[in-house]
């Protein structure tokens, strides 16, 4: 009895390794089909809605598949255009950001005794050790961006050909659920339902913010406020992490730009009252549980999906760990797992 426990353990451990090698060497391979698989359970009622009109499969799933790229890069070319003109204002915010090291350091020297020098040394130590790991986290960005860009074309073709070929998939899932307790069909047609419900309200979740964000810093008057708005707002989709860069980048940008603190203090103000609206009314009533993670299952996956794909881990962590548990709620014997990632306090499993 105890060798036959221990074999299962050491089996379940075998497969985790084996799923975490996959994931890190199949990297690029996994993510062009899992993107467009994604992007097929969200445009299936359009291209449904087409089909209805008397548009040709074909048709419709090119012309629903066109439409979700030319929205994408839309919203990419948007704000490539006002971070070029960001970029052109850099040098001069490092010289006001220069200006205002050196007040501090004279501030620290004359009330805290603490000599120019060593407050250089310790400074240049900081901003080595910042600067090494704002360097990483670029490159990643930058290197996620650019192989996802050139991966576009690839990930189009696939997305259209799953929306072509979804009776062979769905004929193909009723065929492997012949004579089983669970049909492969029905768990497939929930992770739709979840994956539709999830990336539409996180879409709209993040347009309210964009506009309350845009709005309240256009008010104060910060410089790119609309950039800063849609760029904090589009980090959400990063969930903890990625509202707290959206927060730190337009309160740096009001401390550099303005003379005086009321200025960073109202830019906290805006973005302290977006993220409690977003966190207590949007977020609840437009998105709701539909993926249905405990913070604490929420928080794991978001750390391993960015230890094993990085920024894509991260924002595809959150709708696959709720796709897996749809498959752990559908699956008796993975009912415990379910519950353990879910969250319900009741216990309601079949033994």
């Amino acid at each position: 009895m105890q060798q036959g426990a221990l074999q299962r353990y050491v089996n379940l451990l075998l497969a985790v390794v084996l799923t975490v090698v996959v994931l890190h060497y199949g990297q690029r391979l996994l993510l062009v089909l899992i993107v467009p698989s994604i992007l097929a359970f969200l445009l299936l009622p359009f291209v449904r809605m087409l089909e209805g009109r008397g548009v040709p499969r074909w048709l419709a799933s090119t012309l629903a598949s066109f439409s979700a790229i030319l929205v994408v890069a839309g919203v990419i070319g948007f704000l490539g255009a006002r971070f070029m003109s960001f970029r052109d204002e850099l040098p001069q915010l490092q010289e006001k950001l220069d200006g205002r090291i050196d007040k501090a350091q004279e501030f620290v020297a004359d009330h805290l005794s603490i000599s120019t020098g060593e407050q250089v040394v310790w400074i240049e130590d900081q901003v080595r050790n910042l600067g090494e790991a704002g360097g990483k986290l670029a490159v990643d960005l930058f290197s996620w961006t650019g192989a996802f860009l050139s991966d576009v074309v690839l990930i189009g073709i696939i997305l259209i050909l799953m929306l072509m070929y979804r009776d062979r998939f769905r004929q193909f899932l009723d065929a492997i659920s012949e004579g089983k307790e669970v049909s492969a069909l029905e768990i497939v047609d929930r992770i739709a339902e979840l994956t539709r419900h999830y990336l539409r309200g996180v879409g709209l979740v993040i347009l309210i913010l964009a506009v309350l964000n845009s709005v309240g810093f256009l008010i104060i008057g910060l410089k790119h406020a609309v950039l800063l708005g849609i760029t904090a707002a589009l980090l959400t989709i990063i969930p903890y992490i990625g509202t707290l860069i959206g927060g730190v980048l337009p309160l740096a940008v009001a401390f550099l730009t303005k003379d005086s603190l009321a200025y960073p203090l109202a830019v906290l103000g805006v973005v302290g009252l977006a993220q409690f609206l977003e966190g207590n009314f949007i977020t609840p009533k437009v998105v709701g549980s539909s993926v249905s993670l405990n913070p604490l299952a929420s928080i794991v996956a978001l750390v391993a999906g960015g230890m094993v794909w990085g920024i894509a881990g991260m924002v595809l962590a959150i709708p696959l760990t709720g796709m897996f548990k749809v498959v752990c709620d559908a699956v008796p014997q993975l009912n415990p797992y379910g519950y353990l990632l879910g969250e319900k306090t009741d216990r309601k499993w079949r033994s």
